[in-house]
């Protein structure tokens, strides 16, 4: 535990003035300032720094690292209850910015000069001086291979590493390389910002989606495919009735042909939109992933006729880049599941 101290920086040991204001906040029109000021004496810097180092060694008991920082449990469970509303309610999300640059900051392993690197281009609003550690497209192939897998695996931290083993990083390992090319590709783009008329962003805070769970009930499938006749292929339609509600599980989903002793899991739930009706399924059975998606998003009459894609993919989990066979289409729902 010792060593998880050594290596941090200087402000998480002494609180920062409230007038300690990143360059980058001070540049954000809209950012309100004032929500950066400490709470009972603990600054945001000292926060999202205890916040990393709790992910970090999840086992450390909180009173040993309160101790060693001088604060009691009260004042940092206020401060982070209060640190907590001002970065929902802050609609430029420059709280939510800070917060993963003083993470950041706390970096521990190999590749803790990556976090660092990524807090200080976020602080001060300068670019990143560290060299990428491997290629883009092969922390791409990392992250499909951990999308698939991670679901399925467990939510311990101890089984998230596990996942990564193949590729000889921890879990921990893998969120700073993903802050890192996040940030790279975040720059990127303001450059492209830079280079065109674009109108300025709108930070109003979006409406959030309402979830219409009545719509759930026996929907109707149609969609055409090939198939092979006597003596050339002939288009056939094909008509389906499925079960589809908020409520259902991945056993219980009756979407794909599940193989043998697989996996399987529902990624953000079945959503019933008045937008878009979607569910997407990733299964793991050994070296092989499926993944069974359906986006209705076009809506003809809502919650009772769409149109829209069903794809199913199958790939090697170390095959990156496969292109989703997507199939049109259309959804009438039809009445109650039976």
């Amino acid at each position: 535990m010792l060593l998880l101290f050594c290596g941090l920086a200087g402000p998480l040991a002494a609180a920062a003035s409230e007038d300690d204001i990143p360059p980058m906040a001070r540049k954000v029109k809209g950012f309100d300032t004032g929500l950066l000021a400490a709470v009972d004496g603990v600054t945001f810097r000292q926060y999202g720094q205890i916040s990393y180092l709790h992910f970090y060694d999840p086992k450390a008991e909180e009173g040993v690292v309160l101790e060693r920082l001088h604060l009691t449990k009260d004042r940092y469970d206020n401060a982070k209850k209060i640190f907590g509303e001002r970065m929902r309610d802050d609609p430029t999300r420059t709280m939510v910015n800070l917060f993963g640059a003083y993470f950041n900051e706390a970096a521990q392993g190999p590749f803790a000069a990556l976090g660092r690197d990524v807090a200080i281009s976020v602080l001060d609003d300068v670019p990143l001086k560290e060299q990428p550690p491997m290629s883009e497209e092969k922390f791409r192939e990392i992250q499909i291979y951990y999308g698939r897998k991670a679901s399925v695996a467990g939510t311990g931290l101890d089984k998230q590493d596990d996942v990564l083993k193949p590729y000889g990083i921890t879990f921990n390992d893998f969120n700073i390389l993903g802050a890192w090319f996040s940030r790279r590709l975040a720059l990127e783009a303001r450059r492209d910002d830079d280079d065109d008329d674009r109108p300025q962003r709108n930070y109003s805070k979006p409406r959030a989606p309402v979830q219409h769970a009545e719509w759930g009930g026996l929907w109707r499938f149609s969609w055409r495919r090939l198939k092979r006749g006597t003596s050339a292929m002939e288009v056939e339609q094909i008509t389906k009735d499925i079960c589809l509600k908020a409520d259902m599980t991945a056993e219980t989903l009756p979407v794909m042909p599940k193989p043998p002793n697989a996996k399987c899991v529902i990624i953000n739930g079945i959503r019933f939109f008045d937008t878009e009706i979607g569910v997407r399924m990733q299964c793991d059975h050994g070296p092989y992933g499926t993944e069974w998606g359906l986006n209705l998003f076009t809506p003809i009459v809502n919650g009772k006729s769409y149109s829209g894609t069903i794809s199913v993919n199958m790939e090697n989990e170390l095959v990156s880049d496969l292109p989703n066979p997507d199939t049109a289409v259309s959804a009438e729902r039809i009445g109650d599941c039976k």
